[in-house]
């Protein structure tokens, strides 16, 4: 029994904004704690994590997944037909995390 949702209806007092926000923390959360794990050796230090944030906000990959963000959620919120099944949002961020965090090693390791 699955009507989906129209964000311009019953979801009203979900703003745009909002949604962009916690996507892209979400998503820079999960790419910055990837590239943590996947360089170190297991101990991770202070400075290893600010050297990963650090790289995070300097790269040209933070200015396309937030694009991608942006141009997702306008495009979503433009449109005024319900959208059926899956949460369209949570889906974007799946989809995201797997497209900017490193796929695992090859060895099995990890």
């Amino acid at each position: 029994m699955d009507k989906g949702f129209n964000l311009s209806q019953p979801y009203s007092h979900v703003s745009q904004e909002n949604v962009q926000c916690l996507m892209g923390y979400i998503i820079d959360l999960t790419v910055i704690l990837d590239n943590i794990f996947r360089t170190t050796a297991g101990y991770v230090t202070a400075d290893d994590a600010q050297r990963a944030m650090d790289r995070h906000r300097s790269s040209s990959r933070r200015e396309r997944i937030h694009r991608d963000i942006c141009n997702f959620a306008t495009e979503t919120f433009a449109t005024e037909a319900p959208i059926p099944q899956r949460d369209p949002v949570l889906a974007k961020i799946v989809d995201l995390i797997g497209e900017y965090c490193a796929p695992p090693s090859p060895s099995g390791n990890g």
